[in-house]
């Protein structure tokens, strides 16, 4: 059993060590030095700010999401904690600090703890992908790479349409599933349980006003991932049209969403990143170059929100200490 817990960890590490090695072999260590000598930190700075931005809506929208019961300072923490751990551990370790920490509030029930996880990460894929689908009839890859729009296109499409049949279909399933848990595993009662309790949580995004909420929520946390990468290449001295910026950035986050994203994302990073960069013209050298001195930078982004969420967390108890 512990064998195949490890498979994947080890499959994980062992794809990150390939790409990384790929990646290493293509980088130009001059061009490395020379972005990282004429880096602009006033640009850097800025898309620290965005960052931070970013967060602050992912929490407010985690806090709607499971019914507006958790401090937005509290849920902030959360997300802080959930991005650290999902970059540096293996398997989305951060998704299982999100689920804990919510749970340990004890205003969320479980169901809809877990509905709001799996909600927004749907809801951030659908994001994800329908940005850089907006920018890119404006973007150098339209031209050279003639199926791009199509790939990015028929995938968003999919997915919305995957999304839109989820929540539409949710609460009728959710109450099959309630209706089946009467067997004599009391296992598998409570995962019945719980199944229709998640069904029916993603089922209240059928109201408009709360669907309205998260879908802007989810746009306006996205949009400023995007400011704040665009930033960040002004920032490292690579300079190119918005659109081209929204396009190759999207590669690296959507395979940020992926369970093998891990060990700080080294390599994966790089690799997806600088292949968006070359599709939108940037020499491959330079494309390269730039992917690594970013990813350094943005590595620094989500260590230096750390001390922000320890900052909270003394805030919180404190809180708690003046009311009690």
């Amino acid at each position: 059993m512990k064998k195949r817990r490890l498979l994947p960890l080890l499959l994980g590490a062992l794809a990150s060590v390939a790409v990384g090695s790929m990646v290493v072999t293509r980088l130009s260590w001059q061009a490395v030095l020379d972005l990282w000598l004429t880096a602009r930190p006033r640009y850097l700075a800025l898309g620290f700010l965005a960052y931070f931005a970013a967060n602050v809506l992912r929490a407010r929208r985690f806090r709607t999401l499971t019914g507006d019961q958790i401090a937005t300072r509290t849920m902030l923490r959360t997300v802080i904690i959930q991005n650290v751990l999902n970059t540096f551990l293996p398997l989305r370790a951060g998704e299982v600090s999100y689920l804990y920490m919510v749970h340990k509030s004890g205003m969320v029930k479980a169901g809809d703890n877990v509905g709001s996880l799996l909600g927004a990460r749907v809801l951030d894929l659908l994001a994800a992908l329908a940005l850089p689908l907006a920018a890119l009839p404006f973007s150098r890859a339209a031209v050279a790479e003639g199926h791009a729009f199509l790939w990015f296109a028929l995938t968003a499409a999919a997915a919305s349409l995957a999304f839109v049949l989820g929540v539409w279909r949710a609460e009728p399933l959710a109450r099959w599933l309630a209706g089946q848990a009467h067997t004599q595993r009391a296992w598998l009662n409570r995962a019945l349980t719980l199944a229709s309790d998640v069904l029916t949580a993603l089922a209240q995004l059928r109201r408009g006003a709360l669907l309205l909420r998260v879908v802007g929520l989810t746009l306006g946390c996205w949009g400023l991932v995007y400011v704040s990468g665009y930033l960040n290449l002004v920032g490292v001295g690579v300079r190119v049209p918005v659109a081209d910026a929204v396009f190759a950035y999207s590669f690296p986050n959507l395979a940020s969403m992926t369970p093998f994203y891990m060990l700080g994302g080294f390599g994966v990073f790089e690799g997806t990143f600088g292949m968006g960069l070359h599709l939108v013209g940037v020499p491959l050298e330079v494309a390269m170059a730039s992917s690594l001195v970013l990813h350094v930078a943005e590595l620094l982004f989500v260590l230096g929100l750390a001390p922000v969420a320890l900052l909270l967390r003394v805030g919180t108890v404190e809180s708690a200490h003046g009311m009690s």
